[in-house]
């Protein structure tokens, strides 16, 4: 989930979803990352994102103060908080909600639910223009390898098949 526009949507497409795919495959094998860009042409959102939110095992919002501006982004980070609750994943020590933000700007105009997970800091990779091969580079890729690790630790704590609870979640019957 992340905040669309100009500069980021290409960022988000070309150079971070590629690393982490890869990354993923190395940890866990093949797994699907949804993004609103599979959703098909003449698709009517609202139902679609709510299902796809509902039946993913787990969401990696990419938080900007863009995000909590947007209506699509604050829709889909409260289903998943709605879901982590009514699953019985909130408020645990173990830390495996559903859950795992990236934090791409500096988090002051954050609010605080948000506050109360733990995120990934991103910040310094968040950069449209990041030279390939340079050091910042390199430590992206580490940075983007730690992500998929946590998301590889974290996926087999989740429930087997999250997507019992999708119809509660998109009023589907």
């Amino acid at each position: 989930s992340y905040a669309h526009g100009d500069l980021w949507t290409p960022w988000v497409k070309n150079v971070f979803l590629p690393k982490l795919q890869a990354y993923l495959e190395l940890e866990v094998g093949p797994v699907e990352i949804s993004v609103d860009y599979h959703i098909q042409p003449g698709a009517i959102w609202d139902p679609n994102l709510h299902r796809r939110v509902a039946r993913s095992k787990m969401m990696v919002p990419l938080l900007s103060a863009n995000y909590f501006h947007r209506e699509w982004c604050r829709r889909e980070l409260a289903l998943m908080f709605e879901r982590e609750r009514s699953l019985g994943l909130e408020g645990h020590d173990e830390n495996y909600g559903l859950l795992i933000p990236v934090r791409l700007g500096d988090g002051l105009t954050f609010p605080d639910l948000i506050g109360r997970v733990q995120h990934i800091d991103f910040e310094n990779f968040a950069d449209p223009d990041l030279p390939s091969g340079s050091v910042r580079a390199t430590e992206f890729n580490h940075r983007v390898r730690f992500l998929a690790q946590a998301i590889g630790r974290t996926l087999p704590q989740l429930p087997v098949d999250c997507d019992e609870h999708w119809n509660a979640f998109t009023g589907d019957g």
